[in-house]
């Protein structure tokens, strides 16, 4: 086994499979810019070698991913800063969309706000019975950026994401796989062990051909969406200086 680490995200990797887990429990495994750099330096890793699957979790069992990280993002001010924060995490999911690896989101706690955004940017998703998932970004005044949007859109159908992402509303497990946003819910004292055979049953197959089929789906039906890149991080950006986003993150402040 290989190890790629940083101090907040690591991947271990062993034949044809690796495991990408953000490791920042106590802050619910939040994004933050070292998990970025980090992401960074592992996609590298992958990309110039790719193995046939990848899976993404969060350490622990109680998040997936909870979102960006908001303490540190409240130095954010100015509308470049928040464009460039956008941009560059964008390209890092729009990155693990575009491997030719098998993503797996192995959702073992709540996927949130940007973490619901990387849940989507994986192939598949497998979700533990007790868990939410949810598109909370308007409850604090912004809009989803990291490719989200148009993500969940293709996932579940236009009036569906509408719903969850104009209501914030997180859904059962239960409720995301009946909606098709996620593929298999196992019950949460089974889910490492269902987790290790669903990576291991997809690495089994011919590596070829579990390319190909990767790529012509996404011919299909394409994860990257270039032509609301820049319309998404702007809008993202706008929403992120303005006084409603930092009024809900003040009253957040105080719950």
């Amino acid at each position: 086994m290989t190890t790629v680490e940083s101090t907040e995200v690591r991947c271990e990797r062993s034949g044809p499979l690796a495991s990408i887990i953000v490791d920042r429990p106590e802050t619910r495994n939040a994004i933050s810019r070292n998990v970025m750099a980090g992401l960074e330096a592992i996609l590298a890793d992958l990309e110039g070698f790719p193995p046939a699957v990848v899976t993404i979790r969060g350490a622990g069992e109680r998040a997936f991913v909870s979102g960006g990280d908001l303490k540190e993002f409240a130095a954010i001010l100015t509308l470049e800063e928040a464009e460039a924060m956008a941009i560059r995490m964008r390209a890092i999911l729009d990155r693990i969309a575009g491997l030719s690896s098998v993503t797996i989101a192995e959702i073992n706690g709540h996927a949130l706000g940007g973490g619901a955004e990387l849940a989507t940017a994986a192939d598949l998703r497998i979700a533990a019975d007790d868990v939410r998932i949810g598109f909370a970004q308007i409850t604090l005044g912004i809009t989803p950026a990291w490719g989200g949007i148009e993500r969940l859109t293709t996932l579940v159908g236009r009036s569906r994401a509408l719903y969850l992402l104009t209501t914030g509303r997180a859904v059962t497990a239960a409720q995301a796989s009946e909606w098709g946003l996620v593929e298999e819910v196992v019950q949460r004292g089974d889910f490492e062990e269902r987790s290790a055979q669903l990576r291991a049953e997809i690495a089994g197959r011919p590596l070829e051909a579990l390319r190909t089929i990767k790529a012509i789906a996404a011919r299909v039906r394409p994860s990257l969406q270039v032509d609301t890149e820049s319309e998404a991080v702007r809008r993202f950006a706008q929403s992120w200086i303005s006084d409603e986003h930092w009024a809900a993150v003040a009253a957040l402040d105080k719950t």
